[in-house]
C-alpha cells in the first residue's frame, strides 16, 4: 500500500483540465502525474474539494423526476386539441353538461397517463438514491473509500479484482492487471494492461497503460491517477448519447401523421356541417350543436401519445 507524505504540485502551477487520456497514455507516469497536479500519495483533502467544485460530480445524469415534463408529454396530443375546443363551444352555447363530461374525459385521460409514467420514474429514481459505490482512493497519502462521484482528476485510485473503474485513468502500477471492457469494445476476452507508457495509439480505446470508466478488473491489481471523469470519459460520451431522446420510430410517426389527419378531418367535416346547416336554414345554436356532436364523435377519447 502506498504511502507518502509528498505534497501536491502548487493547484496554480497546473492546468489539470487540459490532458487528455491519449496524452497521458502515452506520456511516462512521473509526469502525468506532475501533469495533472498530484503525486504519488494522491490529493489532499482539500485540493479534491477545490476540484470537485470545478470539474463537477463524476457522475453521468440526473435521475430526478420532473412532474412538469412528464405533464407535457401527456399534454403533446393534437387530438386533445379538438376535445378542449368542443367542450368551449358546449360551454359557450349553453351545453354545461357536455362541456363537463368532454372536460371529465381530458382530465381522466391526461391523469392517467401522467399518474403511470410519474409513478414509473419515482421509482427509478428510489432505485438510483439507494445505489452507492465506492471507491478506494489515496487522499493525503493514506488509503479510503470515497464515493465514485466525489472522484476527481487528480485522484490516485487502487484497483482490485471485482472492482469497476470509476473513471478514466492512467495507470501508476499494474500486477497482472485484466479489465474486461465488453462494454466499450465487444471484446468478451479481458484486455491485459500495464504501467509503461504506450506508443501513439491506432483507437482511442487501445491504450495498455489506462483503465477506462465503467470497467470491471477481472485478474489482479493496479494504481492509476484520474484523468477524466464523469461526461468528459468514453464511457460516460456513450452513456449520455444512449440517454438522449431517440428518434421517432416510423409507426410513431406513421401514428402521429394520422392524428393530425384525424384533426384535420374532422375540423373540415364539423365546418362543413356548420355552414350547409346555416345555408339551409337551421338555426344558428342548432347547426352549432350537431356539427359538435360530429366533432366529438369523430374523436377518440384517448389515444397513444408520440
Amino acid at each position: 500500500m502506498v504511502q507518502t507524505t509528498e505534497r501536491s504540485p502548487s493547484r496554480d502551477a497546473v492546468d489539470w483540465r487540459s490532458l487528455d487520456l491519449v496524452g497521458a497514455a502515452v506520456a511516462p507516469a512521473d509526469d502525468v502525474l506532475g501533469l495533472l497536479g498530484s503525486s504519488a500519495g494522491g490529493l489532499t483533502a482539500a485540493e479534491a474539494a477545490r476540484r470537485l467544485s470545478v470539474a463537477g460530480p463524476n457522475a453521468l445524469r440526473s435521475h430526478g423526476a420532473r412532474p412538469l415534463a412528464v405533464l407535457a408529454r401527456q399534454l403533446r396530443n393534437p387530438l386533445l386539441v379538438l376535445l378542449v375546443t368542443a367542450a368551449v363551444i358546449s360551454y359557450a352555447v349553453g351545453e354545461q353538461t357536455s362541456a363537463a363530461i368532454i372536460l371529465l374525459i381530458i382530465v381522466l385521460s391526461v391523469g392517467l397517463g401522467f399518474f403511470n409514467e410519474y409513478r414509473s420514474e419515482l421509482a427509478v429514481q428510489a432505485l438510483h438514491s439507494q445505489l452507492r459505490h465506492t471507491s478506494l482512493v489515496l487522499r493525503d497519502g493514506r488509503p479510503g473509500p470515497v464515493d465514485v462521484t466525489d472522484v476527481v482528476p487528480g485522484d490516485v485510485v487502487l484497483l482490485a479484482v471485482g472492482d469497476v473503474v470509476a473513471a478514466d485513468l492512467r495507470l501508476l502500477h499494474a500486477e497482472g492487471l485484466e479489465c474486461d471492457e465488453a462494454v466499450l469494445t465487444g471484446e468478451s476476452l479481458p484486455a491485459e494492461k500495464r504501467a509503461d507508457a504506450v506508443p501513439a495509439p491506432d483507437s482511442p480505446l487501445d491504450l495498455p497503460s489506462c483503465a477506462f470508466m465503467g470497467t470491471v478488473v477481472r485478474a489482479g491489481s493496479g494504481l492509476g491517477v484520474v484523468v477524466r471523469t464523469g461526461a468528459r470519459t468514453d464511457f460516460g460520451a456513450i452513456a449520455l448519447q444512449l440517454g438522449d431522446r431517440q428518434p421517432q420510430t416510423a409507426f410513431q410517426l406513421g401514428l402521429r401523421e394520422f392524428s393530425l389527419l384525424l384533426v384535420r378531418v374532422t375540423a373540415l367535416l364539423a365546418g362543413s356541417i356548420l355552414a350547409i346547416n346555416i345555408a339551409i336554414g337551421h338555426s344558428l345554436l342548432d347547426s352549432a350543436l350537431f356539427a359538435l356532436a360530429i366533432a366529438v364523435g369523430l374523436t377518440p377519447s384517448c389515444c397513444p401519445r408520440s
